[in-house]
């Protein structure tokens, strides 16, 4: 967890859980005083992994931003209200996926959930980027057939023969397969189509 925004109308709370967050978790820090700022500070794209609301906020009591976060944004949401509202919302905010941690409470109870917010953050990126990985390989490998057919087609090659051509053409020009496939693609648009 890189970015944290913590959110206060409470200068004292928002000054404790900036230190604890930034010596615990190494995290750049931004913070807003209201649900204004904090909205406008995402509709900005300014990086957030995680919002911290200690509710209430002086122009609301924190739960619809809370929503906005995690409805609008990629940023996870924890929300500090007294234990009292936080066991009114608690229901339909665990089901949007706010954290909700009813004070009082102590550090090692806000460390425990942030700790495991960001083990789940980093387990996500790295599905997220397999995925990605993934669909960049699906999508090479579709150039490659298309570029093979069209051989097949055009050229009266067998699959074979494509495939081979697709490897010497990409050996001569020095570069990936893939690149040498949308080249021959190219052409045979150029030449036929």
């Amino acid at each position: 967890m890189e970015n944290v925004l913590i959110i206060s109308s409470n200068k004292s709370a928002e000054d404790v859980l900036s230190d604890f967050m930034r010596e615990t978790f190494h995290c750049n820090i931004r913070t807003a005083e209201t649900a204004v700022q904090a909205r406008n500070i995402f509709d900005s794209d300014v990086p957030c992994d995680l919002a911290v609301i200690y509710a209430p906020l002086s122009d609301s009591s924190g739960k619809d931003l809370a929503e906005y976060i995690v409805e609008n944004t990629t940023a996870n949401c924890i929300m500090i209200a007294k234990a009292e509202n936080a066991e009114k919302i608690r229901d339909r905010a665990e089901r949007l996926g706010i954290i909700i941690i009813g004070r009082p409470f102590n550090k090692s109870v806000l460390y425990q959930i942030a700790k495991t917010v960001d083990i789940a953050m980093r387990r996500t990126w790295k599905l997220y980027s397999e995925t990605v990985r993934l669909e960049r390989k699906i999508d090479e490998i579709r150039i490659i057939d298309k570029a093979k057919f069209m051989l097949m087609q055009y050229r009266n090659m067998t699959e074979e023969e494509a495939h081979a051509y697709i490897e010497q053409y990409a050996m001569n020009h020095r570069q990936r397969k893939v690149i040498s496939a949308s080249e021959i693609i190219d052409k045979i648009n150029e030449q036929y189509l």
